[in-house]
């Protein structure tokens, strides 16, 4: 297990340097120019803009670029914003917990919404119940966010003023997060029956049966914990989408956050924000990952790697 789990550790490496790679050089190919979106159309001369290039770094090479780029991230150190002249990382740590903020809602409302509509519709398969968790969980997956949230907007928000539209503070967080977990929501739930059906005609199941033990308990105590493999590896996987998500649950609430952030770095060609954010998006989700494998030895101790 310890080889394993070091040799997936080592993987980690090639994939963050590809991530940064990739991203460094797509920037570099996007048409524009970043000193001429600084300046914003002010007038100035050719030997002033090279000085400001020459003071961005932007006159090296690609390769000299990208090389003083890898061996300052090594570091820890990312630059500073083409935009404020503010440290990357303090860029980024301004914009974070928002984010977090936001991500742990949605991620709790998701799990524990696809988990709910999951196993209700796992103990009464077939079932009017069966029906409406089934549905609700299409509607989750179906309605593109931006929508969702338009239409919590109007009806909470506009129309019974249950919970305020923009703002900061928990309550503020209510309609973000639901439209952030909505998309979870249905994922899980459809994968939560599906593993639950699967798994219910295993013989440990006839046995727990046979002894004796309700139908409930068979599910909730036996069945349930060998169907949340696939959905502890779906939960690896969706952390891209929440990532993804975050823009558009941002820009719709007009929230700030690591999502607006990065859509305004791409527009103003932020090369060091756009840079460090990936590469930090990429280290989340690799290790995010890698939990999950950790996961699976406690869900079950025969789990060996080799």
């Amino acid at each position: 297990m310890a080889t394993y789990l070091l040799r997936r550790l080592l993987w980690t490496v090639p994939i963050l340097f590809a991530a940064t790679t990739c991203a460094f050089l797509i920037l570099r190919l996007i048409p524009g120019d970043p000193v001429n979106l600084m300046l914003a159309g002010r007038p100035a001369s050719e030997k002033v803009r090279d000085n400001l290039r020459a003071k961005l770094g932007l006159n090296r090479s690609l390769p000299e670029q990208y090389a003083y780029f890898v061996v300052r991230a090594v570091r820890g150190d990312f630059g500073q914003s083409f935009l404020t002249g503010q440290p990357v990382s303090q860029v980024i740590g301004q914009q974070l917990p928002a984010s977090l903020q936001l991500a742990g809602g949605g991620i709790i409302l998701g799990v524990t919404g696809g988990l709910v509509l999951g196993i209700a519709a796992g103990l009464y398969p077939n079932t009017l119940i069966d029906a409406g968790a089934m549905t609700a969980a299409l509607v989750g997956i179906s309605m593109p966010g931006y929508w969702t949230a338009m239409l919590l907007i109007y009806l909470f928000g506009l129309r019974l003023q249950w919970v305020p539209i923009v703002g900061s503070g928990l309550v503020a967080l209510i309609l973000p997060s639901v439209v952030f977990g909505s998309y979870a929501v249905g994922n899980l739930a459809r994968l939560v029956r599906s593993s639950i059906l699967d798994v219910r005609n295993e013989d440990y199941i006839r046995t727990a049966r046979a002894k004796g033990l309700p139908e409930r308990r068979v599910v909730l105590r036996h069945a349930l914990r060998n169907a949340l493999f696939p959905v502890v590896t779906m939960m690896g996987l969706l952390l891209g989408l929440f990532i993804g998500g975050g823009v558009i649950t941002e820009t719709v609430f007009a929230r700030q956050g690591v999502g607006a952030l990065l859509v305004n770095a791409i527009a103003n060609k932020d090369y060091p924000v756009v840079q460090a954010l990936i590469l930090l998006t990429t280290t989340a989700y690799v290790f995010a990952n890698f939990f999950v494998d950790i996961v699976y030895i406690f869900l079950d101790p025969r789990v060996r790697y080799g």
